[in-house]
């Protein structure tokens, strides 16, 4: 895309591609062949947010679409998107969509 290095354009490509699994900044740093704060500086200057705020954008974006249109439970969708615990998504999810996980497959079905 316009105005975004390659650099950045694999790493989005990276964590597309790697959503359901528990990546950090460093995993990506190493898969461009980058220092870690290098990259994290990058990111931030072409795109305007730190890129863990965009893995977890991603994450919960993931989320939504499992709820939609899975049968999964919140426990499982947790659990394939490497959060932390069922607890930590649902409040994650719940600040930033303001309703809960729940709510959310209620008003998508």
């Amino acid at each position: 895309p316009a105005g975004m290095s390659e650099d950045i354009f694999k790493a989005i490509q990276f964590i597309a591609n790697h959503v359901n699994q528990n990546i950090s900044v460093a995993d990506i740093a190493s898969e461009l062949n980058m220092d870690r704060t290098t990259l994290s500086k990058k990111f931030k200057r072409e795109l305007g947010f730190n890129i863990s705020a965009y893995i977890m954008r991603r994450k919960l974006e993931e989320s939504k679409s499992l709820l939609s249109y899975t049968d999964k439970t919140i426990s499982e969708i947790s659990e394939y998107l490497c959060f932390s615990s069922q607890s930590y998504f649902q409040n994650v999810f719940k600040q930033k969509y303001g309703i809960t996980p729940k709510e959310y497959r209620k008003q998508a079905k």
